[in-house]
């Protein structure tokens, strides 16, 4: 429910945003009203109070591209998501999508990479900022079979994804 208020208000923001840029012209379709006043206060809260409750994971994404073209409209995004599956041998890295409150920084946050529910790998993935910020992290899928990356924090896991690794 929390995650799904930071998105809400976090889009709403962002679509203001662009609002304001679109000048004269008629929309596309039905304009989706703005979130409710409760849900933006929740969200104003967790932004400028929520230091203690630390950073909202808003996506994990097996990505097989980031785009690190330095201007680019897509820079920083994961523009190649994993299909069905990826060779032997891809690196396949997780992209991640935060939401971080004032003064936030975090650094009991990792990513830990499993092939058939055994630890491969464990990479520290520190969050800092002020509202979204975004990251990756790429292992090389060098074994056949379910991989599994999780987010943890601490001993809790935010998030997690699957990605098949198949032979080539």
């Amino acid at each position: 429910m929390i995650r799904h208020t930071f998105v809400a208000a976090a889009l709403f923001v962002a679509s203001f945003a662009f609002a304001q840029d679109a000048g004269t012209a008629a929309p596309a379709g039905p304009v989706e009203p703005p979130p409710s006043a409760d849900l933006i206060k929740k969200f104003l809260d967790y932004q400028d109070n929520g230091k203690d409750r630390g950073p909202a994971l808003l996506d994990l994404i097996p990505c097989v591209k980031v785009d690190s073209t330095k201007g680019s409209p897509t820079q920083f995004q994961c523009i190649e998501p994993v299909g069905a599956s990826v060779p032997k041998g891809t690196t396949v890295f997780a992209w991640l999508q935060w939401l971080c409150p004032k003064d936030g920084k975090y650094e009991d946050i990792a990513i830990q990479f499993l092939h058939e529910g055994q630890v491969r790998k464990t990479v520290d993935n520190p969050v800092a900022g002020f509202g979204r910020t975004r990251g990756w992290r790429g292992e090389n899928m060098n074994k056949v079979g379910k991989w599994t990356i999780k987010i943890m924090r601490g001993d809790k896991e935010l998030g997690s994804a699957t990605v098949n690794v198949v032979a080539p």
